[in-house]
Parts: C-alpha cells; sequence; structure tokens
C-alpha cells in the first residue's frame, strides 16, 4: 500500500468521525432542552401545589410520585440511546431546512438520510420527508447527493454559513 492510499483512508476515517460528533452533538443539544423543560415544568408544579407560604398540605394536586403514568408517552421518554428525542408532529420546513443546513455545514463530510432525520429530530417514520427536502436543497444547490442517501454541504453554501454555523439564503 502507498502513502496516498493511506492518507485518503485517514481522511475517510477522520470524517466519520467528525459526522459522528455532529450527529451526538445534537443530540446532547436536543436532550439538554428537554432536560430545561422539564426542569422548568418542576419547577411550576411545585409554586402550584404551594399556597404561596410554602405549604402544600392543603392542596390537593398530588406529588410527583403518586402521579398516575401519563397516557402517552413523553417525546424522548422511554426511548433506547438509538432513538431520537422527538418533539410531537412533523417539523416545521423552514425548521428542518436550517437544522439540515447547519448539521452538515457542521459535519464536514456526507451524512446518511436516515442519521441526518434523527439529528435534526425528525421521527424515523418521517424518513422519507428528510430525503424529500434534501433533494429540494439539493436542486437548490445547498447540498449535493454524494452518492444514493448519502448528502453534503456544497462549497457554495459553506461559503455563506454564518459565525454560529448557520447557514444563509435558506428561503
Amino acid at each position: 500500500m502507498t502513502i496516498p492510499p493511506l492518507f485518503e483512508r485517514l481522511d475517510y476515517e477522520e470524517s466519520l468521525v467528525r459526522g459522528e460528533l455532529a450527529a451526538l452533538r445534537e443530540k446532547v443539544s436536543v436532550l439538554e432542552e428537554r432536560l430545561a423543560r422539564l426542569t422548568i415544568t418542576r419547577e411550576t408544579l411545585a409554586s402550584l401545589m404551594s399556597d404561596g407560604r410554602g405549604n402544600a398540605a392543603d392542596n390537593p394536586v398530588r406529588a410527583a410520585p403518586d402521579l398516575p403514568p401519563a397516557t402517552s408517552p413523553a417525546p424522548g421518554a422511554g426511548q433506547t440511546g438509538s432513538e431520537p428525542a422527538v418533539a410531537p408532529g412533523p417539523l416545521d420546513l423552514e425548521v428542518a431546512r436550517e437544522r439540515i443546513l447547519v448539521l452538515l455545514a457542521g459535519a464536514h463530510q456526507a451524512l446518511k438520510v436516515q442519521d441526518i432525520g434523527e439529528a435534526i429530530g425528525e421521527h424515523p417514520e418521517r424518513v422519507e420527508t428528510t430525503r424529500s427536502r434534501l433533494k429540494k436543497l439539493a436542486k437548490e444547490g445547498l447540498v449535493a447527493e454524494v452518492s444514493p442517501a448519502w448528502f453534503a454541504i456544497t462549497p457554495a453554501a459553506r461559503d455563506h454559513a454564518g459565525e454560529g454555523g448557520e447557514v444563509s439564503g435558506t428561503a
């Protein structure tokens, strides 16, 4: 094996790891946001249970351990590590486009449609919606389908990336 193929392999492996890190960072961000919402909810419930003097004894609302289980699990609850924490319902078109562009701009490599959908918080059953959005972005020249089901940001879109990793021109 000669030196150039070794460097090519190293570049390929490095780009895979960078993509995985970008996806994990997105997951961490989603989970941190959910944790913050849960904390706010707990604080709100605690304040509603108190009578203004810190005494919740006369309040008919039960404490958290006695609450009945929810009829449907909260988004992300009880999911395995391979499933994303998703919001109910489909993502708004513009929100999904922006998340896709920011994800791909930070990934520095091509990503699979399924991984993109998971990283942006789209429900796994909506992979074809994610694929359709990626195809539209490809027609606009913002992303490229480098092989079937693998998409990467284009240099033109990367050149328009803003300071915080945001990509402009997503109208």
